[in-house]
């Protein structure tokens, strides 16, 4: 019998949602779970993530009854019901988010009985039930959003037809999350739209009651959030535009600019005008830059990518439709369900290269350091997109290695995102100096 298991995982157990209330201005989760089972998503999706801490509850203060063993023998309703009042009483929030973990699902505690209990209109309270045997963190992610939609949100009197809501970009898991929508909101209001984000600073509550008297919503991203889209359409009738990723450098900016227009009824003049002043810049300093790739002269052009959906669409299509560059393997992580899979696949090969290349849907991270032991790096290199997993590799190897997907525990962000034109000339600014510092064969 062959016995196997997942390793260098992306992703944390279902209780990783948390995050998502974590990343939503004074909204606060309260945690109904063993004291293990949220510190340790905090490591993957927080402070070993690029040097991300949540705002405005910092993790470590995140109130837990840390379900024990008389819980698992007599319930834990009683002593979770304590915590709520206690946080009511203490913590200043807008929103409050009660979730269980594996055990607590298990007992069978009932979290509706709970918030029913401290239901006001000055602190509303919610719940949802997020145990690790059901799925992970961007499953999570999904159900406290559904949560949201079910419990709070009422109808809107009036719809503004240039409100768009912004989703699809799951934060914290998307390591890049806060800059990219900071960047997309800058992008979105120069076309002339109202975009509403619930997550980041000064956003929050407010930004949630927006989301019912939306034009349409946005979602930006191949899967994640399109079961959202739907409840929102079902419930207020708001329709969505998908496009399916979040787009790097020229050729997907300037798609999604014009697709986007067309759907809001923008016109062309001011994303024309846009494109040509953003597409000038970047080519100036593209050409600048040439020198320097010239001088890469054993510069790998195929790559793999080790990432989620999201990455590993926005960063195939800029490699390979503005770099040049040929795809040989695509991981993708953030173990997709089944029915989004061929979708998925279908937005990777679409891409102006017509060889083939293999996609592989795990959540097993380490197939890909697996599959080096076969590959023949002497000569031919690879270039790779991945996470803090493939430091080790990348540099016993040294392969060219840019980080994009959860975890980047070795790694500050800032601000840094690689949305637009702007993130296009840092992601390959960025590929360029790694392989600079690997030595593959620079003269300068």
């Amino acid at each position: 019998m062959t016995l196997s298991c997942t390793e260098q995982q992306r992703t944390t157990c279902s209780v990783g949602g948390m995050y998502t209330a974590l990343a939503i201005e004074k909204f606060l989760p309260i945690m109904h779970c063993g004291p293990g089972c949220y510190a340790n998503v905090s490591c993957t999706l927080g402070t070993m993530n690029g040097g991300q801490s949540p705002e405005t509850y910092n993790n470590s203060i995140v109130p837990s009854t840390n379900f024990c063993e008389d819980d698992v023998v007599f319930g834990g309703v009683d002593r979770l019901h304590a915590l709520v009042g206690e946080c009511i009483k203490y913590y200043d929030s807008d929103l409050y988010l009660i979730i269980d973990g594996c055990t607590a699902e298990i007992v069978g505690d009932d979290l509706e009985e709970v918030a029913n209990a401290f239901q006001s209109e000055e602190k509303p309270i919610i719940y949802t039930s997020l145990p690790g045997f059901k799925g992970n963190s961007v499953w999570g992610h999904g159900e406290v959003l559904a949560s949201i939609v079910d419990q709070y949100m009422k109808p809107a009197a009036d719809i503004d037809p240039l409100q768009v809501n912004i989703f699809g970009i799951v934060p914290y898991f998307d390591p890049h999350w806060s800059a990219t929508l900071d960047r997309l909101e800058e992008l979105l209001i120069y076309l002339g739209l109202k975009p509403n984000i619930i997550y980041g600073r000064n956003r929050g509550k407010k930004n949630i009651d927006k989301i019912p008297a939306a034009g349409f919503n946005l979602v930006l991203a191949p899967w994640t959030d399109l079961a959202l889209a739907e409840k929102l359409k079902e419930k207020f009738g708001t329709p969505y535009l998908h496009f399916d990723n979040q787009p790097i450098g020229p050729t997907e900016t300037a798609k999604f600019i014009r697709r986007i227009c067309k759907y809001a009824n923008l016109g062309e003049l001011k994303a024309e005008t846009y494109i040509k002043k953003e597409e000038d810049r970047y080519y100036y300093y593209l050409r600048r830059s040439y020198p320097w790739i010239y001088s890469c002269k054993n510069f790998p052009r195929e790559f793999v990518v080790n990432a989620s959906a999201a990455a590993a669409v926005s960063v195939s299509r800029f490699a390979v439709n503005d770099l040049g560059m040929i795809p040989k393997r695509i991981y993708v992580t953030d173990g997709i369900p089944e029915e989004y899979q061929p979708g998925v696949e279908a937005m990777l090969r679409d891409v102006e290269y017509d060889g083939d290349f293999e996609v592989i849907f795990t959540e097993d991270g380490g197939l890909f350091e697996d599959s080096l032991k076969y590959e023949d790096l002497t000569i031919r290199k690879l270039c790779v997109f991945g996470s803090s997993w493939e430091l080790v590799p990348t540099t016993k190897e040294k392969l060219p290695f840019v980080p994009v997907t959860t975890p980047l525990g070795d790694f500050m962000l800032g601000s840094k995102t690689y949305f637009g034109y702007e993130g296009g000339l840092t992601f390959m600014a960025d590929l360029y100096s790694d392989a600079a510092n690997k030595v593959i064969d620079v003269q300068i």
